[in-house]
């Protein structure tokens, strides 16, 4: 029997929570159920490595409280937006107000975009700020924290008395252990972690994800039990562990079959959109591709270690920076806040 035709956003559409998943959206839902009755800003970190689903996680509670238009105005109940690679003060609020829909985002000084982007908050009655992306308020060539951006939207969230979620890397909880007011407001940060093959719960965890997105792509394909302990293995040693790695691999098969016309996926298959979606460092022995016929798919330390390594960069040490003065002391931007 004939299979029915793919979409191609297979792989995005079958969304499959885990327990990190839904322990950071629960979280958030009751930070925002109580944001009517705060004296104080709420605020919240989510922190991970990278392709642990973080962007996930805001991208579907935001969506969950979507925009809405009445004869009474929009409505914008939760801002979320990418922080910008290098934020400033200008920078961060011309992002912030664009996610407002404003028309006006590039005219008038840093002074009037703040004082403009509290107002349109305030009658939007928007009750949450998700800020993806937040390690960019560390200056990697110097390790620092981007003061002015971080005082900037410390004092914001002091005026609008918000819920604050900022979603980043590991390293972007340096921002709130170096800047002491910035700690004070955070309560306890959500980790998603990767899956650890060696913790019986991950395991379980990962192979029901595995099982999930089995169910979905089979509709289409026939194709190796995913949940199968060995073949879920395979794909535990080809992403490290990292829901990210796994819906790009996923992804590329379901490409690969779509542009090849197959209503079946081999293992040969997989080994091909293994070594297309997953980059892997020149000349390393150790990071075999588990999908091909000569790997053995049974658990053992040299492939669980190797397998760990998967989405990790090496950093560069930071570099100095000669006749470098410090922290700006001009609160221009706090006095524009303070005014409005």
């Amino acid at each position: 029997m004939k299979k029915q035709k793919p979409p191609i956003s297979l792989i995005e559409d079958t969304l499959v929570p885990h327990q990190p998943f839904e322990n950071a959206t629960s979280r958030l839902e009751q930070c925002f159920a109580f944001s009517h009755s705060k004296r104080e800003p709420i605020c919240i970190a989510v922190v991970g490595e990278s392709r642990t689903g973080k962007s996930r996680v805001l991208t579907e509670f935001s969506d969950a409280h979507p925009i809405t238009r009445s004869e009474e105005g929009l409505h914008i109940p939760i801002l979320c937006v990418t922080a910008p690679s290098k934020p400033t003060v200008k920078g961060l609020a011309e992002t912030m107000l664009e996610g407002m829909q404003d028309q006006t985002l590039n005219s008038g000084t840093e002074n009037y975009k703040t004082r403009r982007l509290v107002r349109l908050m305030k009658e939007c009655g928007t009750l949450m700020i998700l800020i993806d992306e937040f390690q960019h308020f560390v200056d990697k060539a110097s390790d620092r924290v981007i003061y002015d951006a971080a005082d900037w939207l410390k004092t914001l969230v002091d005026k609008l008395r918000c819920v604050l979620v900022v979603a980043g890397l590991p390293s972007s909880v340096g921002i709130l252990t170096q800047n002491e007011q910035f700690q004070g407001r955070f309560y306890a940060p959500v980790h998603m972690p990767r899956f650890d093959w060696k913790i019986e719960a991950h395991r379980d965890e990962f192979i029901a994800i595995l099982g999930a997105f089995h169910e979905s792509m089979s509709r289409y394909f026939d194709l190796p039990k995913l949940d199968d302990r060995g073949m879920a293995f395979r794909c535990y040693c080809g992403s490290g562990g990292l829901i990210g790695y796994v819906t790009k691999f996923l992804r590329q098969v379901v490409w690969n079959a779509i542009d090849g016309g197959k209503e079946t996926i081999t293992l040969a298959d997989l080994a091909a959109a293994q070594d297309q979606a997953i980059w892997a460092e020149e000349g390393r022995t150790d990071l075999l591709n588990p999908f091909s016929r000569s790997f053995r798919p049974t658990p053992n330390d040299q492939l669980l270690s190797a397998a760990h390594t998967i989405g990790k960069s090496v950093e560069p040490p930071p570099k100095s920076r000669r006749g470098a003065t410090g922290r700006s002391k001009r609160m221009t931007s706090r006095e524009a806040l303070s005014a409005t």
